[in-house]
C-alpha cells in the first residue's frame, strides 16, 4: 500500500494471519493521508506476458524523459524503481485524502500520459486512487511463461534520493492544468463541432506522426507552430475523447503557449470576432524592415465618406503584453499609439514595463528603453533577472536578493543584441534632447516599441509653460512621435500624491496628457490603502476578488476597444523580479531555447545512480535511448 492507512484498519482479521478472501479490504476511505504519487511507465504488449528487453528499453527512455521534464518544472527528485517489466517514479507528496486531491492526481497522471505515452509505452492513469497498491520491490515479476525473449525479472529500487522533499500541490496543478479543456457549450467553436484534421490540413501544419493516448489522439508535429527551430517530436496537438483540444511544446520559450494561442495564430477572430478584431501580433515573417516612409500628402481638409479609406484591421500590428488577462481584453499594444502608466511607489510600474520590453523582444520586435531613475548597469541587472527567471537566478546572502550567473547573462545579452537598446544616461536628461535622440534611434533601427520611464526624471526647464503644462507638452510630443513613426510608446507619469487609491485625475500633468493617450493604466500595490478604498470605486465582491494578489493593473482607458474600469491581478516573484499571471507561472524567454541540453545538465541531478544507470544501459545512438521528449 502506497499511502497511510487509518490505524483502526490494522485490527481487521487479516492483520494477524493470511486470509484468502477477507470480508473487508482496504478502500480509498480507509486512507487518511496521501504520501506517494506513482508514475508507472509500462510497455504496451498483449496481456499476461512479460516485456522483451527492447520493449523495456523503450519504457526506460520514456521514464527518463518524464524524470527530466518534471525536474525541469521544479519537481524534487523521486524514488526510481524497476518494476520488472517497466519503470516507476514515486514522488513524495503531502496531501489530505479528499476528493479534490484525488481529482488533481488523476488529472496530473492524465497530463503525463498525454505528453509521454506513445504507441510503444503507456503511462498507467488508473493508479490515481488513494488505496493504490503497487509492486513489493525485490519480488520477481512472473507474467506468462519465463522465456528467453520474455523473461521473468526481479523488481528493485534503483535510486532513493538523500532528501525526499514532497512535491507541492501547486506543482501538480501546474502539470494537470496542461490538460485540454472542452470549449463551453455556448461557444460556436465547441470542440465537438471542430474538425482538427481539417484545421491541420487547411493551415499546412505538418504532422510527423499520429498516435493514441489513453484518452484520445496525439498529433506529433514536424515543427512547433511558434518556432520552426523546435523540431519533432517536441511539439504536439492533443484531442481528448471528449473533444477537448490541447497543444504543448517542450521548449521553455513555448511552454506557455496553449491550443487557444495556436488557433488565434491562424484564425485571429476564431473565438469572438467582436471582441477580438483581426490584427497581427508579430512582425511579418522574414520581412525586410523598410526605412520610415515620408508621410503622404494630406489631401483635402474635409473628406466625404467615400474619400476615406476603410481601415483593414488585419493590418494593425499589435505587440502582446504577456499579461494574459490584459491581452484577452485589449489584444495588445497597437503600433502608432501611446500608453500612459502611473501608480504609487512599489506598485510595479518599472517591473511591468521591463517585462513588456522582454515580451516584445520575445516576439521579434525592437525596443528602445529610457530609464531616468536607474543607471544602465542596474537596468541590465534587472532585465537579466527577469529574462533568466527563478530556474537560473541564484540567491545572495541577503533576503530576497538574487543574481543572474554570468554565463546566463551573456546568453541574454546575445539574444537581445539587435532588439533591445538602453539609453545612455551620460548624455543627460534634457527632455528635448532625449526625445530627439529617441527619434533618431527609431529612424536608424526601425524600432517598434519605445519606453520612457519616467516623465519626472526628465529635465523640463527648456520647455515653455508652468510645471504641468511642460509635462503635457512632452507627453503630447511623445504621442505625436508614436503616430508619425509607427511605434508604440509607453510613458510613465508619477501621480501627484504618494498614497491613497489613485485615480486618473491624480496623474501628473493636465488632463491633456491622459486625453492624448490611447491607453491609460494605473498600477496598484495590494496594500492596506487598496483594500480600504477599492470598494469605493468598484463593486465590493469584484474588488475583494483581487485582495489575494500582490499587484493589480487597472485599465482606465483603452480607446481602440473601449475597455475601461477593468482590474487585472498579478503575483510578484522576488527571485525573478517578475509579475506573474499565476503564482507558479514558469515563463521562459527564447534565449533559453535549449531545454533538452538543460535537461542533461543543471535541471537534472546527473550524479544520481538512476541517471548513471540509464547512461550505461545502451549506446547513445540507440533510438530507444534518445532524449526526444515525444519519442
Amino acid at each position: 500500500m502506497l499511502n497511510d492507512i487509518r490505524d483502526d484498519c490494522y485490527s481487521r482479521e487479516q492483520s494477524e494471519k493470511l486470509i484468502a478472501k477477507p470480508k473487508s479490504a482496504t478502500t480509498d476511505n480507509d486512507i487518511g493521508w496521501r504520501e506517494w504519487l506513482l508514475i508507472d511507465a509500462d510497455p504496451r504488449r498483449v496481456s499476461g506476458v512479460s516485456s522483451t528487453d527492447e520493449e523495456k528499453a523503450k519504457a526506460l527512455a520514456v521514464t527518463r524523459s518524464i524524470y527530466r521534464y518534471l525536474r525541469n518544472m521544479g519537481f524534487p527528485s523521486p524514488v526510481v524503481a524497476d518494476s520488472g517489466n517497466g519503470y516507476h517514479l514515486l514522488y513524495r507528496v503531502n496531501m489530505k485524502n479528499i476528493a479534490e486531491n484525488t481529482e488533481l492526481v488523476k488529472r496530473f497522471l492524465q497530463a503525463v500520459d498525454m505528453m509521454f505515452s506513445d504507441d510503444c509505452v503507456g503511462i498507467d492513469t488508473s493508479v490515481f486512487n488513494a488505496s493504490r497498491i503497487t509492486k513489493l520491490y525485490g519480488t520477481v515479476t512472473q507474467k506468462g511463461a519465463n522465456t528467453e525473449e520474455r523473461p521473468h525479472r526481479q523488481s528493485r529500487l534503483l535510486d532513493i534520493p538523500e532528501s525526499l522533499s514532497p512535491a507541492s500541490t501547486q506543482l501538480l496543478k501546474k502539470i494537470a492544468d496542461l490538460l485540454p479543456k472542452p470549449a463551453p457549450p455556448h461557444n460556436r467553436n465547441h470542440a465537438d463541432e471542430f474538425d482538427i484534421e481539417d484545421f491541420i490540413s487547411k493551415h499546412g501544419i505538418r504532422v510527423s506522426k499520429k498516435g493514441e493516448t489513453s484518452d484520445g489522439v496525439k498529433y506529433v508535429l514536424e515543427e512547433c507552430v511558434f518556432d520552426s527551430n523546435h523540431k519533432a517530436p517536441d511539439a504536439a496537438i492533443f484531442v481528448s475523447k471528449g473533444g477537448a483540444i490541447g497543444y504543448h511544446c517542450f521548449h521553455n520559450s513555448c511552454m506557455s503557449q496553449r491550443w487557444q494561442d495556436v488557433r488565434l495564430k491562424f484564425e485571429p477572430d476564431a473565438y469572438d470576432p467582436k471582441e477580438q478584431p483581426a490584427r497581427t501580433t508579430s512582425p511579418p515573417p522574414n520581412a525586410v524592415r523598410q526605412q520610415a516612409q515620408q508621410p503622404s500628402p494630406k489631401g483635402e481638409k474635409f473628406l466625404r465618406l467615400q474619400d476615406i479609406q476603410r481601415l483593414d484591421r488585419s493590418q494593425i500590428v499589435s505587440v502582446v503584453s504577456g499579461v494574459h488577462a490584459l491581452d484577452k481584453k485589449i489584444i495588445g499594444f497597437n503600433k502608432g499609439e501611446f500608453s500612459v502608466w502611473s501608480g504609487g511607489n512599489g506598485s510595479g510600474k518599472s517591473t511591468i514595463l521591463s517585462q513588456l520590453a522582454l515580451e516584445a523582444v520575445n516576439n521579434g520586435f525592437r525596443v528602445a528603453l529610457f530609464s531616468g531613475e536607474l543607471t544602465s548597469h542596474r537596468v541590465k541587472n534587472w532585465i537579466h533577472l527577469q529574462a533568466s527567471g527563478p530556474l537560473y537566478n541564484l540567491p545572495t546572502g541577503y533576503e530576497n536578493v538574487f543574481y543572474t550567473p554570468q554565463e546566463i547573462g551573456e546568453k541574454i545579452d546575445a539574444w537581445t543584441s539587435d532588439k533591445l537598446w538602453i539609453y545612455n544616461n551620460d548624455y543627460g536628461m534634457e527632455a528635448n534632447s532625449v526625445l530627439n535622440d529617441i527619434k533618431a534611434h527609431i529612424e536608424k533601427h526601425q524600432t517598434d516599441v519605445v519606453i520612457i520611464d519616467n516623465l519626472m526624471s526628465l529635465d523640463l526647464t527648456q520647455v515653455r509653460g508652468d510645471k504641468y503644462d511642460r509635462q503635457s507638452v512632452i507627453a503630447l510630443t511623445v504621442a505625436s512621435m508614436a503616430k508619425q513613426h509607427n511605434v508604440h510608446a509607453h510613458f510613465v507619469c508619477h501621480p501627484r500624491k504618494p498614497a491613497g487609491f489613485l485615480r486618473k485625475a491624480d496623474i501628473a500633468g493636465t488632463a491633456d496628457l491622459t486625453n492624448a493617450a490611447d491607453n491609460v493604466f494605473m498600477m496598484h500595490r495590494v496594500n492596506n490603502d487598496f483594500r480600504k478604498y477599492a470598494t469605493d470605486y468598484f463593486d465590493t465582491m469584484y474588488a475583494e476578488s483581487f485582495f489575494n494578489y500582490s499587484n493589480v493593473m487597472e485599465v482606465m482607458k483603452n480607446r481602440d476597444l473601449g475597455v475601461e474600469d477593468e482590474l487585472i491581478g498579478m503575483f510578484y516573484e522576488a527571485s525573478s523580479k517578475r509579475l506573474l499571471n499565476t503564482p507558479n507561472e514558469a515563463k521562459a524567454y527564447k534565449w533559453d531555447d535549449f531545454s533538452l541540453q538543460k535537461a542533461k545538465g543543471k535541471a537534472v541531478n546527473d550524479d544520481s545512480p538512476f541517471m548513471q544507470m540509464m547512461d550505461e544501459t545502451g549506446d547513445s545512438d540507440n533510438p530507444f535511448l534518445q532524449d526526444n521528449l515525444f519519442n
